[in-house]
């Protein structure tokens, strides 16, 4: 008899281990480990719109930078497994280091090319271009920002946490 109420006692404590699932704390270190990836790579474009306003002659090297770290962090992000059987949060993040690759490749590459537009050369149509490559950066990246911000407070919404401003 007491050997049954020990294994019902063991079954009934391994189902409960089981059920309860991830925990806040597990939610925050995930939660915490995509936006380290997600800094890095906005540390990297923050240094490629400073060297430009700053006209650093280095620019090609920062834009491959970013490129790199783009790279790098959707790796770190792909390899993550999903959290609790759902991938939205990381999801996410994926589009948005795509959207930051998408620029890093085309706008950010083509206003490195009107950067480098001789003095005597520029005019209306090359200040115009810039600024419509500036524009498509911005709604390309703030668009792809604001899903994975809504994303990520879903995500702490979920597990109960707050997510540090």
């Amino acid at each position: 008899m007491k050997k049954s109420i020990y294994m019902m006692f063991g079954a009934l404590m391994l189902t409960s281990f089981f059920a309860c699932g991830p925990t806040k704390e597990d939610a925050i270190k995930y939660n915490d480990s995509i936006i380290t990836e997600q800094r890095k790579v906005v540390d990297k474009e923050n240094e490629l719109t400073g060297a430009i306003k700053n006209n650093a002659g280095n620019l090609d090297e920062i834009l491959a930078g970013l490129s790199k770290q783009v790279e790098e962090s959707t790796a770190a992000v792909t390899k993550m497994e999903d959290f609790d059987k759902k991938s939205d949060f990381k999801d996410a993040a994926l589009k948005l280091f795509a959207a930051y690759k998408d620029v890093a490749s085309n706008e950010y590459k083509a206003w490195l090319l009107n950067l480098k537009t001789p003095a005597e050369q520029v005019d209306d149509k090359v200040l115009d271009e810039e600024k419509v490559l500036v524009q498509k950066i911005n709604e390309k990246i703030d668009k792809a920002l604001g899903d994975f911000t809504k994303a990520q407070e879903d995500f702490a919404a979920k597990y109960k946490f707050e997510i540090a401003k």
